[in-house]
């Protein structure tokens, strides 16, 4: 399985990883929150790997990956990536993994964009803060769509990894308190 590339990217972050925020804060903990769900999705992927459950470790560690960039577009995590182009490289999974892959995959498509339609902005319109809600929006909405392109091109690992990364924005946007759930409450990490 060449999806490791994916993973080899998350430890890479994660091994470098810098909260660049003052200890005890708020944002000190939001980071620490967003930090702490990348470190359990990469167990996560490594477990799923390492019991040739190759789908389900796509899925973890592109989700790992979608909270680490959630943190450092907020300026809470300092993760530098190696391969800013990583969703791009072509996933191939082993034999065998078809029908389950597409199956997922589709399955993310819906909760994903369900997913988007039940996340709104909380802050006060107007607001930079509110921007950056916006704009956690607006990437769940761009992967979702990457999703689909790939997922049309026959690139289904790499429609997975899009679909995941884009919920971990919504998710991390809900924890940092930029999104607010009306409705589907039972699609988000809350």
């Amino acid at each position: 399985m060449n999806g490791g590339i994916w993973r080899k990217e998350l430890a890479s972050r994660l091994k470098d990883l810098v909260i660049p925020v003052l200890p005890g804060t708020i944002f000190s903990s939001i980071a620490g929150e967003l930090q702490l769900m990348a470190d359990s999705y990469l167990r996560d992927g490594d477990h799923f790997a390492a019991g040739q459950d190759f789908v389900n470790a796509l899925a973890s560690w592109s989700y790992a990956l979608g909270w680490l960039d959630a943190g450092a577009v907020l300026g809470l995590i300092d993760a530098p990536g190696r391969d800013h182009q990583w969703i791009f490289r072509e996933v191939v999974l082993p034999a065998g993994t078809g029908f389950r892959l597409v199956e997922k995959t589709q399955r993310y498509d819906v909760l994903l964009s369900t997913a988007i339609e039940a996340a709104v902005a909380a802050p006060e319109p107007c607001t930079a803060i509110s921007g950056a809600a916006n704009r956690f929006i607006l990437v769940a909405r761009v992967f979702r769509d990457y999703g689909r392109y790939f997922h049309s091109s026959g690139k289904v690992p790499n429609a997975l990894g899009s679909f995941s990364y884009g919920h971990a924005w919504l998710d991390a946007g809900v924890r940092a308190g930029l999104l607010r759930i009306e409705g589907a409450r039972d699609l988000f990490a809350v």
